[in-house]
């Protein structure tokens, strides 16, 4: 299971393609919906401002929920040419990077999520990538199953 909490809610995945969402009160979950998904999610987290909540999985379709509206998705149109492993938001929530098995990096745009996305081809030529992860608002950094640590500038 994987779960990404924000101050008043938390939202956890398991090996089904469901997302289960609940309110935290003090040290009290309490399930308030369930999200059904097209495939089971990998890695979820939050936007840091709290507006969207992004995941990666066993399908090629990243996953992109606006949480002020019940968390109904905000776009498909972004694919990827094979499973996501990992997603992460810039620290000003406006870009989301996404990355899996096919060796790229898909930089989207929250604020205009049915642009084309900024593909990073191969970025990790000689191994999956396992984590995405955000130094700036415009500098993500990747790691793969080729030992190497990589950093690129997103210029928008």
């Amino acid at each position: 299971a994987v779960v990404s909490t924000q101050s008043t809610g938390a939202v956890a995945a398991e090996d089904d393609p469901t997302l289960y969402l609940y309110d935290v009160a003090g040290d009290t979950l309490t399930q308030r919906q369930t999200v059904s998904l097209s495939s089971a999610c990998k890695e979820i987290c939050f936007s840091p401002d709290g507006a969207f909540l992004a995941g990666a999985g066993k399908g090629r379709s990243p996953l992109l929920l606006d949480v002020g509206k019940d968390f109904k998705p905000v776009t498909h149109c972004w694919s990827s040419t094979a499973a996501l492993i990992t997603v992460a938001f810039s620290p000003d929530s406006r870009l989301v990077a996404l990355a899996g098995i096919d060796n790229n990096i898909l930089v989207c745009n929250t604020e205009q999520p049915m642009d084309s996305p900024v593909k990073i081809m191969r970025a990790h030529p000689l191994g999956t990538i396992n984590r995405v992860r955000w130094i700036d608002a415009e500098t993500v950094v990747s790691t793969g199953s080729d030992c190497q640590i990589r950093q690129f500038t997103i210029k928008s």
